[in-house]
């Protein structure tokens, strides 16, 4: 008797916590709201938060509307030729800071990188030849670029994971509910925004925890313009789709500037294919969004999508993917990532100008700065 109490308190708390993460990923943690919308008191709802999402090391950070931000995303594998293969990932990490790159992480086996880029639909044209300016100067060997209509991280699949062991629950076997919300999903409508809102933004991306007056502090603005930014633009304009929980317990510690991995738990994978049609890329979403470990996706003609397998499910992960791509397998690429060399960054708004509301890209400038900077990174690497 006293095992099925205890059975189905632990029930009750795990549909507890799944809901206040559903919350969480729509408004972010506003405790307040949360604990009206769930009717439920607000030191509980602290409580469970603290105790089910921050001590177990799970960052919640803003994930970005990058359309309406007029940003388009491109997937880049570059291979680094023997001359610059050591400093790849400095490279990499100054191109966050100079052309718009998002995120990067080395695959197996081949030491190639995908690098997410978050370019100016205008600026998408100028990016493909600056890389392959990069390649006809020797720095890559290698460089496929791929263009997509839309980019976002999924919400996590609470329901499925036990914040108290540490551990998902799901059966492949099924039966699933198809997920044609997420089948039909479309890219959003360009809209304005200034240098404001991106700081906002940015720093939300970093940890989402922070007040607004933390980052007013920190911005060193005017906590009421700051305020007025983020309700009548970051979330009026709806800039934001929402709010990422880490779940696999990968963040960057900006205090000591390195990247924190849990080891040992998550295997990731990339899924590239190439020329979907409409139909045969519906039904492989549907399938693929049902599978809790999918991280990211992109879409449009093409296809991109990250999991993270936990390591209890990764040969049923496999399966189920191989029968969601069976349709178009010959356009399939599937790489196994190496995240102890990847690194996620927030978009830099030094990259936007402010008095023109454009962002920029001035192809032969970045040339040219950046043969600069690649230089000052072998002297200081030497």
């Amino acid at each position: 008797m006293e095992q099925v109490i205890d059975n189905n308190r632990g029930k009750e708390v795990s549909v507890r916590t799944a809901q206040l993460v559903q919350l969480l990923t729509e408004i972010g943690p506003d405790i307040p709201e949360i604990a009206r919308s769930l009717g439920q008191f607000k030191e509980s709802v602290r409580y469970r938060y603290k105790e089910k999402i921050l001590n177990k090391g799970f960052a919640v950070q803003a994930s970005v509307d990058h359309e309406r931000l007029g940003l388009k995303r491109l997937v880049a594998i570059v291979g680094f030729t023997k001359d610059y293969e050591e400093y790849a990932q400095a490279i990499l990490t100054a191109m966050s800071e100079l052309c718009y790159v998002q995120s990067f992480a080395r695959s197996f086996p081949n030491a190639r990188y995908v690098v997410n880029f978050s370019v100016p639909a205008e600026h998408v044209s100028s990016m493909s030849q600056f890389l392959n300016g990069l390649r006809e100067r020797g720095m890559f060997d290698h460089v496929q670029l791929l263009e997509f209509e839309w980019f976002r991280n999924p919400a996590m699949k609470a329901e499925f994971y036990d914040f108290d062991q540490g551990r998902w629950d799901f059966d492949f076997a099924g039966p699933h509910t198809e997920n044609f919300e997420a089948a039909a999903y479309h890219p959003s409508v360009p809209t304005k925004f200034d240098d404001t809102d991106l700081l906002v933004i940015r720093e939300l991306q970093k940890d989402a925890n922070k007040s607004l007056k933390e980052i007013a502090d920190k911005l060193k603005l005017n906590y009421k313009k700051l305020a007025w930014h983020h309700n009548a633009h970051v979330v009026g304009r709806h800039l934001l789709r929402g709010y990422s929980i880490r779940w696999t317990g990968t963040r960057y510690d900006f205090k000591f500037d390195k990247a924190l991995h849990r080891k040992h738990s998550y295997i990731w994978g990339v899924i590239v294919a190439k020329d979907v049609d409409e139909l045969n890329m519906a039904f492989m979403r549907q399938r693929l969004n049902q599978l809790p470990f999918l991280w990211a996706e992109a879409g449009g003609r093409n296809y991109y999508a990250e999991f993270a397998f936990s390591v209890d499910y990764l040969t049923e992960s496999l399966v189920y993917i191989t029968e969601a791509v069976s349709r178009i397998k010959d356009r399939v690429t599937m790489l196994a990532m190496d995240q102890s060399n990847a690194i996620s960054f927030t978009l830099a708004p030094q990259l936007f100008d402010a008095k023109s509301s454009r962002w920029l890209f001035n192809k032969e400038e970045l040339m040219r700065r950046f043969e600069n900077l690649v230089q000052q990174i072998k002297r200081e690497s030497g």
